[in-house]
């Protein structure tokens, strides 16, 4: 799995220290940026009251998940500006995730299981929280939302602390969740793999088929993380937005 990722395509002089060499992990990244762009623009551009087809249905179907269950009942009404966002979110974590499940693993791998890119999603969301609490409160009034209301003054140097800590637990909480999720499924995967190649004849379709039930299991894994790192960042979103 590590030579996967630590593959080095393009390599690149560093910059400040930073290695700019492309790896595979950055190939695959923008893999799922193009996978997102080409489902999701024909598909938003030809939207029809009846989708037709297979292709268009599953699609506008995933569309229309994350718009009612994410965008309209956990950011509301107001968070309409940020159904773009959430969507193309939704698909690219998705695509990130399946990328995954194709069988060449010396090439392909989830890039969702690198905590460096879980760490740099749940960044970008926490980044556009705090954008949204200080345009809506102000500067002040979000340093004094760390007091909540109510709370008397001298208490404040130990509410604070817990407020703020919290606050920062977001972005850690999200990107653990969607690293370790992704990272053990697919680690599950290959030990059945393992087993079902090294097995004797006689026993070798127990772990082929904990193999073939762990990939329909993964494809399920790869959807709900999906759904579940863009419904908290549409909850945060709200959140961000709601006045004290």
């Amino acid at each position: 799995m590590q030579e996967a990722i630590r593959r080095v395509w393009i390599p690149l002089p560093r910059v400040a220290g930073i290695d700019m060499s492309v790896t595979n992990d950055v190939a695959l990244l923008w893999v799922a940026a193009a996978l997102t762009f080409v489902v999701l623009l024909p598909v938003c551009r030809r939207r029809t009251l009846v989708a037709r087809g297979f292709y268009q249905n599953l699609v506008e179907g995933l569309i229309e998940l994350v718009e009612r269950e994410i965008v309209a009942d956990s950011v509301g009404r107001r968070g309409r500006f940020w159904a773009s966002f959430l969507l193309t979110l939704f698909f690219f974590i998705l695509f990130s995730n399946l990328l995954g499940l194709v069988p060449l693993p010396q090439v392909f791998e989830s890039v969702t299981a690198d905590i460096n890119v879980a760490a740099a999603l749940a960044l970008m969301v926490f980044g556009v929280t705090v954008f949204l609490s200080i345009r809506r409160r102000g500067l002040l009034g979000f340093a004094r939302s760390f007091l909540p209301a109510g709370v008397p003054w001298w208490l404040g140097f130990l509410v604070v602390p817990i407020e703020i800590i919290s606050w920062v637990a977001r972005p850690i909480s999200l990107a653990v969740r969607l690293f370790a999720n992704m990272m053990a499924g697919h680690a599950l995967l290959f030990v059945f793999i393992g087993l079902a190649m090294g097995s004797v004849a006689l026993l070798k379709p127990l772990p082929l088929a904990g193999a073939i039930f762990m990939d329909v299991f993964e494809l399920f894994v790869c959807f709900i993380q999906a759904f579940i790192f863009t419904m908290l960042a549409g909850i945060y979103i709200r959140e961000a937005m709601e006045e004290t």
